[in-house]
């Protein structure tokens, strides 16, 4: 009976220590917003009027963020009859949205991280 004690015991250590090793690494950055290191993701935790194309508490990696700051981007000019061609000079590119994406992280050190605080 000691012996199966010690055993589950031992496994439970064993999957506590596993489990977390794989945990992500979470940055807070002014308390608004939280960048994920390992998966390279964002999100905002409150309305934010320069980024009111997110979603407040939700996930995204650089795709994500470019389709849906493309998405508003676009919306005044749906229905306008205009060519593709003169749309894709007045709406964000990915490379825009990527440049968006790493000024909102640029405080984030992911090899020391630590919550960024003003």
């Amino acid at each position: 009976m000691n012996n199966l004690k010690n055993f589950l015991l031992s496994l439970t250590l064993a999957l506590i220590i596993t489990s977390s090793a794989f945990a992500d690494v979470i940055v807070n950055i002014y308390g608004v917003s939280e960048y994920n290191c390992s998966k390279d993701k964002y999100r905002i935790l409150k309305k934010q009027p320069m980024l009111s194309f997110l979603k407040t508490k939700k996930w995204y990696d650089r795709e994500k963020f470019h389709n849906a700051n493309y998405k508003e981007a676009l919306k005044p000019y749906k229905g306008l009859a205009m060519s593709e061609e003169t749309l894709s000079t007045l709406l964000p590119t990915p490379e825009v949205s990527n440049e968006i994406f790493n000024e909102f992280i640029a405080p984030v050190d992911c090899e020391n991280p630590k919550d960024i605080k003003f």
